[in-house]
């Protein structure tokens, strides 16, 4: 009977023996985690120092801030002519109506001269198609 009590004890202090292994393993791979997602996160805190660096090195240069210049109060420098390019919704916006009023005139310039050709003679016509004069 002493060596059932015995072997059940020593049963008994293996699987304690083998429960704290367990949790030792399980808490070191948590702080080793913990530690792999803290060191990614200084990595991406790190990129984003260098390129907040870059960026206040360029804004805090000559070049960007005589570009912000030219964009937005017009400066320009002595020597530079300046080419303004717009695009092509902007420009149809600005020049429309002159080219409806460009159709329009030459709507009424078709107009006068059907009006004019109607009441010519075959020859009247061909002098006026020829040489651009009107003998009417």
């Amino acid at each position: 009977m002493k060596k059932q009590y015995v072997f059940l004890g020593m049963i008994i202090i293996i699987l304690y023996i083998f429960y704290l292994i367990l949790s030792k393993s399980y808490y070191e791979y948590k702080i080793n985690s913990h530690i792999d997602s803290i060191n990614a996160i200084n990595n991406e805190i790190k990129n984003d120092i260098l390129k907040a660096k870059e960026i206040i090195e360029y804004k805090s240069s000559k070049a960007y801030k005589n570009k912000i210049l030219k964009e937005q109060q017009s400066f320009k420098n002595k020597w530079e002519t300046v080419i303004y390019i717009t695009t092509k919704s902007k420009y149809d916006k600005f020049t429309k109506t002159i080219q409806n009023y460009k159709e329009i005139n030459k709507n009424v310039w078709i107009k006068k001269i059907n009006n004019n050709i109607e009441g010519m003679t075959i020859y009247q016509k061909w002098l006026y198609f020829i040489f651009k004069k009107d003998t009417y």
